[in-house]
Parts: C-alpha cells; sequence; structure tokens
C-alpha cells in the first residue's frame, strides 16, 4: 500500500466519515466559495514583495524538520523514516486541516472538466478531486500545503479546472508555480533524492554521453544525442529508468511516488543531471 492510502486510512479511521458523507460536504463547500470568488478570482490580495521573496525550497525543509521533531507525537511508537515527513497528509494534520476527498464543482465549471483541489481556511479543510490518479492526488494536495505555508493572504483558494490533468502543468500565476515548486521539494527531498540516485546509477551524478544514452535507450540513442534540445528527454529518461550499468532498481519517479514529469524537474533542480 502506497504511503497516501496508508495515512488516508489512518486518518479516516480516526475522523470517522464515511466516504458518502465526504463527498457530499466537499461538493458543498466547493460550491460555497464559488458564489463569493469569481471563476478568474483565485487569491484575496496580489503578490507582495515579501511573497517573491519566498524559498519554497526552504518552506518544504523546514516544514519537514518540524515534523520529524514532532514524530512521537506524530506517529506514536513507530519507527520515522526520513521519508515519512514527506507526507501531505501528515502535514496537513499538522498544520491542523482536515483533508476530504470528493467530485467537485462549482457553478460555470466546463463540461469534461473539474478542479483539482482548494482550500477553505475558515473551515480549515483542504479538498481534493478524488478523479485524479493517487500521485496526482499527492502533488495536488503537497500543492495545497505550500499555499498555506507560504501564502497567508490566499483565501478560499481552489484550483484551476483540471481535464485528464495527470502531470504537473507550468501555471502563469508566480504563486502556483511556488506551490509547485513546493510540492516537489517537499515529496522529493534532495539529501534523499541524491542518495537514491547514487544506490540507483552508482553514480553522483550523469552527463548526456553517448555511453549514457546508449544506457538508455540502447540502439535508439541516436535520437536523443541528436536532438535539439535533449535535456528535457534526458531528465525524463533517467526519472523513469529501471537498468543502468548492469544495475536493476525501481525508477526514481516509483520510488518517491511522484509523475516522471515530477521528478525529472527535481534532477533539474538539483543538477543530477546535466548536458
Amino acid at each position: 500500500m502506497n504511503r497516501l492510502l496508508r495515512v488516508y486510512d489512518a486518518h479516516v479511521g480516526q475522523a470517522g466519515p464515511s466516504p458518502r458523507n465526504t463527498r457530499c460536504s466537499v461538493q458543498a463547500l466547493a460550491l460555497a466559495p464559488h458564489i463569493a470568488f469569481p471563476m478568474d478570482l483565485y487569491y484575496s490580495a496580489e503578490m507582495t514583495p515579501a511573497t517573491t521573496r519566498i524559498d519554497p525550497e526552504k518552506a518544504a525543509r523546514k516544514l519537514q524538520l518540524e515534523l520529524w521533531d514532532r514524530q512521537c507525537t506524530l506517529w506514536p511508537g513507530q519507527n520515522v523514516t526520513p521519508m515519512d515527513v514527506c507526507d501531505p497528509w501528515v502535514a496537513a494534520q499538522y498544520l491542523g486541516f482536515e483533508v476530504q476527498e470528493g467530485w467537485l464543482s462549482c457553478t460555470g465549471t466546463r463540461k469534461g472538466f473539474e478542479l483539482g483541489g482548494f482550500i477553505n481556511r475558515p473551515a480549515r479543510v483542504i479538498a481534493i478531486s478524488d478523479e485524479q490518479k493517487p500521485r496526482t492526488k499527492l502533488f495536488t494536495l503537497a500543492h495545497e500545503v505550500g499555499h498555506l505555508l507560504m501564502h497567508p493572504g490566499l483565501h478560499h483558494h481552489r484550483e484551476m479546472p483540471m481535464h485528464g490533468l495527470t502531470e504537473p502543468y507550468a501555471p502563469a500565476d508566480p504563486k502556483e508555480r511556488q506551490a509547485n515548486h513546493f510540492a516537489g521539494c517537499f515529496l522529493v527531498p534532495g539529501k534523499q533524492l541524491r542518495l537514491a540516485f547514487l544506490a540507483c546509477f552508482g553514480v553522483e551524478h550523469l552527463r548526456l554521453t553517448d555511453t549514457v544514452a546508449w544506457e538508455l535507450l540502447g540502439p535508439s540513442y541516436a535520437s536523443l544525442m541528436n536532438s535539439p534540445n535533449p535535456l528535457p528527454t534526458f531528465e525524463r529518461l533517467v526519472a523513469q529508468a529501471r537498468r543502468f550499468g548492469g544495475r536493476h532498481f525501481d525508477a526514481l519517479c516509483d520510488l518517491f511516488q511522484v509523475s516522471p514529469s515530477t521528478m525529472a524537474i527535481r534532477l533539474r533542480q538539483t543538477s543530477l543531471v546535466y548536458l
């Protein structure tokens, strides 16, 4: 059982609502903020100089250290690992917010679209769509936790409507970019990623060469080497690789339970792969 389901089962076991009741309450909460905030308004405050100076990676690390320091309370009687403090379900609970899953809707949502998630601060609820895949739920929840920590002026935030969205996208709004960055750093901490990378590939970093491309693609390696912009493809190949240099291992994106795109971005941010 992955960490999302494990933690959520424990949380629901304590809170007690049935899936049907949770679904109904999430729908009601989704409708309420829409009345006050039309679809083209997402925040109650504009970006401020203080907001633009926020470091999402430091914010994610600070929260993880707080969770680690309080492990005896959050995980009584359990052996806690560094990856346990990368769980957004635990983080939301620590911050005093209940997480609910359900079908999210609001007036004006186009057919075939849905909301990914939103925050209701007065009710202390984070709601996420249960139509998302497990890894997308993890990212969405970590994204909303990032908003809680970095954007105190945010009120009744809702994600943009989604249509089959399974990968993090590059939003235009600076706060959304910060929350995406936070989510990636929280789910894939740099230190743990470097340790996993070394264990998998046997080196501290990878530079794209003919030899490396052959290890990743075999006879079709030339397609990567001749690409006018090979770095994004190279990052994604490394994120999904399951063998290299005679080693066999779980893909990095599977180890950290994130999408290949999220892992590729983290590999770039940590300079573990380069041209």
